[in-house]
């Protein structure tokens, strides 16, 4: 072989083992650039999910603030662009938190959302943390669920009568009222002579001959129903005479036997915050809760077997006489009417037809003809929330297992 061609040779190998680790370079360099960039990567998403995280918890105490200070303000808003899509039915109320964020010296934009289903589990509330950051484009993402001290458990002693009152009851027109208990049989509501269960249920009766204890005759007295208005059903007093009502400090017996923990205050709120949302009787889901201060007539049917209501009458709206309700009106769940203890404050009242239960922290004096008042199991399903066993409903408290990250 030549020289030349000796040198020639040997330049195209340099050139090609030049080429070569330059090449060997470059793919190590990138190597080493995308090891970086992906360990920047993670450390970037630890610190953002850390940020969601540290934004969870301070949002939780900023809501156990607000409960403690104003129990009913937290969810006097609602605006619905601020809901997951997840969540965006109508049931669904939802705002975002405001937080101090600085404490947080990476940069993140945070945005916390609480989100809670006014129907269902006006109790329960989803918080949703989310922490970004716009240059490195990281993102973290936690979420918790937590009880709130917006209602309260409602026990076990639920009293299986269609009217239940604390005092005595009176037809304006003997046998023209009807009551249907527990065990007659629909639609007629006879009992064919057979016990039947309780058609009315007083928790005080008048210890007229003051010996300490409730006759048949004063029972009798108290609850002064036709036999036919009470279609078999049996009357319910107490065996042994207890203080009349006061007026001037009404007790809650009646409410809490209905509604448990669950204060008036609190139901209130949940009926406010579903008229928030547009809920009716023709939503679905429909509304459960109807708190109203009006004392005009009571016209709308609502609830059904499957979907029972809870209707309070408040104390503004039964302040002269409680409002009545229209005849051939059908409530289906629960009705109550704060008459504060005062008789006269039912006195001549119409029920319409009420499936479920009645509730009067008083007497029912001069009942009007047309009234029915039919016993339905379920009529707690409105309000029957679900809760864990010995919770204190009082405060703010995690649901436990719900905590999740990455939304």
């Amino acid at each position: 072989m030549k020289t030349a061609d000796r040198g020639a040779v040997t330049l195209l190998t340099v050139t090609l083992l030049v080429m070569l680790a330059s090449m060997v370079g470059l793919f190590t360099a990138r190597s080493l650039l995308t090891e970086r960039l992906g360990a920047n990567n993670g450390v970037w998403a630890a610190q953002a999910q850390q940020t969601a995280e540290a934004a969870l918890e301070t949002a939780l105490t900023q809501i156990e603030q607000s409960f403690s200070t104003a129990p009913n303000a937290f969810w006097s808003t609602h605006d619905p662009q601020q809901c997951l899509s997840a969540y965006s039915g109508v049931e669904w109320q939802c705002r975002n938190l405001l937080l101090d964020t600085s404490w947080d010296t990476q940069g993140h934009t945070l945005l916390v959302r609480v989100m809670r289903d006014v129907v269902h589990a006006p109790h329960v509330a989803l918080v949703h943390a989310q922490a970004k950051h716009a240059s490195n484009h990281s993102s973290g993402l936690v979420q918790q669920s937590i009880y709130l001290p917006t209602a309260g458990p409602i026990g076990t002693a639920n009293k299986a009568t269609p009217l239940l009152t604390q005092g005595c009851v009176t037809e304006a027109v003997a046998g023209s009222t009807r009551f249907c208990a527990p065990d007659a049989n629909p639609p007629g509501c006879s009992g064919s002579g057979q016990s039947i269960g309780t058609a009315i249920q007083s928790l005080y009766v008048p210890d007229l001959d003051g010996n300490g204890l409730i006759s048949t005759a004063e029972q009798q007295a108290c609850l002064k129903v036709n036999a036919s208005s009470l279609q078999g059903g049996a009357l319910a007093t107490p065996a042994n005479a207890l203080p009349a009502p006061n007026p001037a400090a009404c007790d809650t017996a009646v409410w809490t036997s209905l509604f448990g923990a669950t204060t008036p205050a609190q139901m209130q709120a949940i009926s406010q915050a579903q008229a928030l949302k547009g809920l009716s009787s023709q939503t679905l889901p429909a509304r459960t809760v109807y708190w109203t201060d009006s004392p005009a007539e009571w016209s709308q049917s609502v609830g059904t077997a499957s979907a029972p209501v809870v209707l309070v009458f408040s104390a503004t709206a039964c302040a002269s006489q409680c409002p009545r309700i229209s005849p051939g009106t059908q409530i289906v769940g629960t009705v109550f009417l704060d008459t504060q203890c005062q008789d006269s404050r039912a006195a001549w009242w119409h029920s319409g037809s009420v499936s479920g239960q009645v509730a009067v922290p008083s007497g029912l004096p001069n009942l009007q003809s047309g009234s029915q008042f039919v016993w339905l199991a379920n009529h707690r399903q409105a309000f029957d929330w679900p809760w864990p066993v010995n919770i204190d409903a009082t405060r703010v408290q995690r649901v436990r297992g719900s905590w999740k990250s990455g939304g």
